[in-house]
């Protein structure tokens, strides 16, 4: 992490601020030469390992590989970052009262961590991205937030459920903005080696019911195809938005009924994912593993056969099949959602321009993606965003 992020984290129990403790020769990273689209920032030093202390709530939340493990509860990472530290580290915050967090995840949370980490744990950096070539993701990406080059200038953005941290980086190396990428995933790891150079991007592993940020934080919000993968999307989309500007903008795109209902076929296939999955999420990673590979060749029939209608734009490798099947058959939550639903819930919350978004913008490749499911932008929020207990 660099060490200027300090000044926007927040502790995620109480919102108070937090203190940085460096592990001694932790290692550094040179900022890459920033662009014309950003300004420079002056304290660029980067803290491979460590400690964040709130002195208010008296816990420590470790810095692993560059990234702050700001969940309010500890995990088996957390856990084997805090022992491996030097003994007199360690000792002299214990000594000062300092302990892990120790709260209850919220529903569900541990499941959902572990079936994106090793959903995203082998995914190649590369030309394609599901199935379809990464700048027509990049490309579909602006189009669903309304911007071009240079439109984030001196803002700060944050992308809920960054995995890779593709997008998060656009955020900041094409659009100019200071860019966060939150994941609850270890997938945020490998999303803050590959862009540790750029001192304007932010990787944190954190839980979108305790973001480690202040209300009105920040000035766009993006979530794409996440929050409906926690127990509850609508208290999700709520705990989002509480950390956006006044004056921000908020796109969520979700899974949508629209999707299912093109055909009998789909409803027929839908109806047996909602019986399957919830089984198979539960299944150690090992044995959900074994019980999809049968599924790999079926994947990539289906994406040869999308190509040759249209629908994709490169057929699955055999990596590319299982990831597809892992996103589909390993999350324990999967909700689906209306598109006036989803404009009902951001209108309640304040915003007073609530859109739909066409993928008629978008690259050809992702617009069936964008028009049959839930894409919908709102900014102007009038009022703020209460959000209750997990």
């Amino acid at each position: 992490m660099w060490t200027h992020a300090m000044s926007t984290l927040r502790c995620p129990r109480c919102k108070g601020a937090l203190m940085l403790r460096a592990l001694p020769h932790h290692g550094a990273a040179s900022p890459s030469s920033p662009s014309a689209a950003t300004p420079r920032v002056t304290s660029e030093v980067w803290i491979e390992g460590g400690a964040i202390l709130c002195s208010a709530c008296v816990r420590v939340f470790p810095i692993a590989s560059g990234v702050p493990i700001l969940l309010t509860y500890a995990t088996a990472l957390s856990r084997q970052t805090f022992n491996a530290w030097p003994d007199q580290f360690r000792r002299e915050l214990t000594d000062a009262g300092f302990a892990l967090p120790s709260d209850t995840p919220p529903k569900g949370e541990e499941f959902v961590a572990a079936s994106f980490s090793t959903e995203w744990a082998d995914y190649d950096y590369g030309s394609t991205l599901w199935t379809a070539p990464l700048k027509d993701r990049v490309e579909t990406f602006r189009a669903e937030c309304g911007l071009r080059d240079g439109d984030l200038v001196g803002k700060e953005f944050c992308e809920i459920g960054c995995g890779l941290g593709i997008l998060t980086n656009e955020a900041a190396s094409g659009l100019g903005a200071t860019a966060w990428g939150v994941d609850l995933s270890q997938a945020v790891f490998r999303a803050a080696n590959q862009f540790k150079n750029n001192p304007h991007l932010h990787f944190v592993q954190a839980s979108v019911f305790r973001l480690p940020f202040a209300t009105d934080t920040f000035d766009f919000l993006y979530s794409h195809g996440v929050l409906h993968h926690t127990w509850s999307t609508h208290e999700a989309v709520k705990h989002a938005a509480a950390v956006l500007k006044r004056d921000g903008t908020i796109y969520v795109w979700l899974y949508g009924h629209a999707d299912v209902r093109i055909s009998v076929v789909r409803q027929i296939a839908y109806a047996l994912e909602e019986v399957v999955r919830p089984v198979i999420a539960r299944m150690p990673s090992p044995l959900a593993t074994a019980v999809l590979l049968p599924s790999i060749p079926l994947y990539q029939l289906a994406s040869a056969a999308g190509q040759r209608s249209g629908t994709h734009a490169t057929r699955y490798t055999a990596q590319q099949a299982l990831h597809a099947a892992r996103d589909r058959f390993t999350p324990l939550y999967a909700h689906r959602h209306e598109v006036d639903e989803v404009e009902g819930w951001l209108t309640e919350m304040g915003f007073e321009a609530v859109q739909r978004v066409s993928g008629d913008a978008a690259a050809e490749s992702w617009r069936l993606a964008i028009d049959r499911n839930v894409a919908v932008r709102a900014t102007g929020r009038h009022k703020p965003v209460e959000v209750g207990a997990f």
